[in-house]
């Protein structure tokens, strides 16, 4: 059926995906779906492809019916419906796996509350399911469910204590995981020491730069050596493990794909104009975290694509480009600053200039481009730098416009690196862009993403034309020295 929100519905399977080895059956999880469908946990709706996705592959149980993954991971945009998702794993535990304790903990007591009355509303609803309870409690921090049976499924907001003096549990639920915290997990963890199948529940959205947890499972669903963690992730990043790092490559976050790719009720929920509403409301790095699932970099690493280690062995403080050249030159998005970089092809490279404006940067290449004729201008043809190209056309210079090669120039600078083939005059604003740029892909490959990256990366950009200036094409022009 075609949605009337939007043209395009979300994509429906995570972008990262850890299965836990050893999967003998998926019947659980299709019970726990038939289960969740037949009482309407989704608001009354049939739980969306996603949703029961999340069900089996956290579900799967070994031969000998114990859960093949005892950690499970659910991490993705807000409003996507984790919470249907986890409301239909503790409907299935109470009615279908016979659990008799379940903890769900959240980090603010409203929480809480309000997943306590989710579940609540789906026996509320059902003359079945109302049988087969003894009482509701809806004390205020005491809320939960007894049943006749002896089961019974608490809800509390985490706390250091939170969860202690609870024994054998067979759930514990931490919702919103991004804000969990070690001290948390050790309050209420022990409780399923006594259960040799018990099964613990991790979900959140975008993580933080202090999700220690969190961010602990996403390596390993990323390093696929998990073990038997079950993970699942919606996000609209494009991630890769390099040297045992995470590197994030960022798309525009206005880009509709970004979002389809991000938001699996996108279409079905979630509307192309609220989305557009939250964005003015929470402003680009709010909106990429809680509505794109773009974390943010974990405390105590840099999360750049190039490693401070091979940035260090390229570094040469004393440095003088000789040879032949090319000056990289590059202007940031609201033109407030700008950069002109040198590079020989002796893969040597220097920032001339760095400062703000765009006004002294034609100036400035026309007093490089007279001293050195026949040099080479590279500059990204599709970046802002672009509208000053028709000013360098009458300097002794061969202009070189990096147009749809520049994520092949982004390759090689990245390579060159890499394999130590550079020699690079340490510069702040260079150290800087180099910490501080984001990438995003296009196609397979990928460029530097301007709008994406916390710090001014121009002297980076111009660099990284620059060499692909004075590698491909050859000048005529040879010269002792810049200075």
């Amino acid at each position: 059926m075609k949605s009337q929100l939007a043209d395009r519905l979300g994509v429906q399977e995570p972008q990262i995906v850890h299965r836990p080895p050893d999967v003998h059956s998926l019947d659980a999880a299709a019970e726990a779906i038939e289960l969740a469908n037949a009482y309407g946990v989704a608001g009354g709706y049939p739980l969306d492809e996603s949703q029961a996705f999340t069900l089996e592959v956290a579900l799967g149980e070994r031969s000998d019916h114990s859960w093949a993954a005892p950690r499970v991971g659910d991490f993705e945009p807000r409003q996507n419906g984790k919470n249907d998702t986890i409301a239909a794993r503790e409907l299935a535990g109470l009615v279908l796996f016979g659990e008799k304790l379940i903890i769900h903990t959240a980090h603010e007591v409203p929480t809480a509350k309000e997943s306590f009355l989710r579940l609540w509303s789906v026996f509320d609803a059902s003359d079945d399911l109302r049988k087969l309870v003894l009482r509701p409690r809806f004390a205020n921090g005491d809320e939960g469910i007894d049943f006749r049976s002896g089961q019974r499924i608490k809800y509390k907001a985490r706390t250091g204590g939170a969860g202690r003096g609870f024994a054998q549990a067979d759930l514990i639920v931490y919702d919103e995981a991004q804000h969990l915290k070690s001290e948390h997990v050790a309050a209420s963890g022990p409780a399923k020491l006594a259960n040799p199948n018990a099964q613990s529940w991790y979900a959140g959205s975008g993580g933080l730069e202090t999700s220690a947890l969190a961010w602990r499972m996403r390596r390993q669903a990323l390093g696929k050596d998990g073990g038997r963690l079950a993970y699942v992730e919606h996000t609209a990043e494009q991630l890769s493990v390099i040297d045992g790092r995470v590197v994030s490559a960022r798309p525009d976050i206005l880009d509709r794909d970004a979002w389809v790719k991000a938001n699996p009720a996108y279409g079905r929920r979630i509307s192309d104009e609220s989305l557009m509403s939250l964005y003015d409301e929470l402003g680009p790095d709010l909106f990429a975290r809680e509505c794109l699932c773009m974390w943010d970099a974990e405390l105590g690493t840099d999360g750049q694509l190039i490693s401070p280690a091979s940035w260090a062995m390229v570094n040469a403080p004393d440095v003088k480009p000789t040879g032949r050249f090319a000056f990289g030159v590059d202007v940031r998005e609201d033109r407030g600053w700008a950069a002109v970089v040198v590079v020989s092809d002796a893969r040597q490279i220097e920032v001339v200039e760095h400062r703000l404006g765009v006004d002294w940067v034609v100036g400035r290449v026309s007093e490089l481009c007279h001293k050195f004729p026949r040099s080479l201008i590279a500059f990204d043809q599709s970046g802002p730098v672009g509208a000053l190209a028709h000013e360098f056309e009458p300097l002794p210079a061969q202009l070189v416009p990096v147009g749809s090669e520049m994520t092949k120039a982004c390759g090689m600078f990245y390579d060159d690196v890499a394999e130590t083939r550079l020699s690079v005059r340490r510069h702040r604003a260079l150290d800087e862009a180099v910490a501080g740029a984001s990438h995003r892909f296009v196609g397979d490959a990928w460029k530097w993403a301007r709008r994406d990256s916390s710090v001014d990366i121009t002297p980076l950009v111009a660099a990284t034309v620059g060499l692909w200036a004075v590698t491909l094409v050859r000048p005529v022009n040879v010269a002792s020295s810049i200075w």
